[in-house]
């Protein structure tokens, strides 16, 4: 556990975000443990904490899919001393990291592992009992990989933000060897439940040894997920249901509403295929025109709406809201089918009339 530095100026960079700890700040939990967890000193500034993680290199590159900002590479960041920050996040998605970015620095404060009590982690004692290490960050992601339920990320708290390096960081800044984190995913098939019992038997004699599964949990979200796309699957295939009756009977009702003029027309020595052909092009007007709207309705709003529905409701971290040109293709397609349909059955019906009967209707 740890402690990060910033300067007023530095926290408050946007102001919105002033109050982000504060329901942290009046968790008993937090209070009685920690004296909070972000406090403004008598100087102004302000002293935020931070769980604080050393990965092998094997985790570290699984945080690539989490990135928001920066690059991770281990050996990078052993050489420059360099080390990945999780984002605040809001309600809504947002992400923010006091206005840092990949490059800048921070300090971080850790206590010293000699003469450790858990006084300590309410950083309240005097400096010979911390470490003061300077920072460069070399990448801001959404959340950490694998966490340590004892400090901040409790039943109250979850995903609480982190500060990673590398084990052998880890080692060289603050002395910390006697834990590790190891990751692992069961094969395709396999039964997680008997894997997790087998690592459990494993890892019994190991002092301290925490076994967290998360394959539950994952599955719950993937159904969540599954859920909603058949609902929202299901109400596309309604709507266009509901799309096509109404398309069919606008355009039968526009062309049975000029039959006078159409049998006037005809009267007046059109051919039925040059009749045909007329109404023919008229339902691909139509159609293009229609075209044209769902395109700019598409990239205007419906792809802003699918946009802030995937990355503030959903939270999704890379968005893929985009249509492939095929199928935006092929929709254009059958909607200008669709409307040739549509047009070219009431023609037909009136070519089968007698005009004068047409002329006088």
């Amino acid at each position: 556990m740890g402690e990060i530095k910033l300067a007023e100026n530095e926290f408050l960079t946007e102001e919105d975000w002033g109050d982000y700890f504060k329901y942290q700040n009046q968790e008993p939990y937090f209070i009685q443990r920690y004296d909070g967890i972000c406090n403004q000193q008598e100087d102004g500034n302000y002293r935020i904490k931070y769980d604080v993680y050393g990965y092998d290199e094997a985790m570290i590159e699984q945080l690539q899919d989490f990135i928001l900002e920066g690059e991770i590479h281990p050996e990078t960041m052993k050489n420059n001393n360099q080390v990945i920050v999780t984002a605040n996040m809001d309600g809504q998605g947002n992400y923010y990291f006091y206005g840092k970015k990949p490059g800048d620095k921070i300090t971080l404060r850790v206590p010293k592992t000699e003469n450790y009590t858990d006084e300590l982690l309410k950083f309240q004692s005097g400096e010979e009992n911390y470490i003061e290490k300077e920072f460069e960050i070399a990448a801001i992601v959404n959340r950490p990989l694998a966490q340590e339920k004892d400090f901040l990320n409790t039943e109250v708290w979850k995903n609480a933000q982190s500060v990673i390096m590398t084990d052998e960081q880890m080692e060289e800044n603050f002395g910390i060897t006697d834990y590790s984190f190891i990751n692992a995913s069961p094969t395709d098939g396999a039964d997680a439940e008997s894997v997790s019992n087998q690592l459990l038997q494993v890892i019994r004699d190991v002092p301290k040894a925490v076994l967290q599964d998360y394959t539950s949990a994952i599955e719950t979200q993937k159904d969540y997920l599954k859920q909603q796309q058949i609902f929202f699957s299901s109400i596309a295939v309604i709507l266009l249901i509901i799309s096509l009756f109404h398309i069919i009977n606008s355009m039968n009702h526009t062309i049975l509403a000029r039959r006078r003029e159409y049998g006037i027309i005809r009267a007046m020595g059109i051919t039925d295929s040059g009749f045909y052909k007329m109404i023919l092009q008229t339902g691909i007007l139509y159609g293009l025109l229609a075209d044209v709207f769902i395109f700019l309705l598409y990239k205007l709003v419906l792809r802003r709406v699918m946009n802030y529905y995937m990355a503030h409701v959903l939270q999704f971290l890379h968005l893929t809201s985009h249509v492939p040109n095929l199928v935006l293709i092929g929709i254009m397609v059958l909607n200008v089918v669709i409307a040739v349909v549509a047009v070219m059955f009431p023609a037909w019906k009136m070519g089968r009339e007698n005009i004068i009967y047409e002329i006088r209707r």
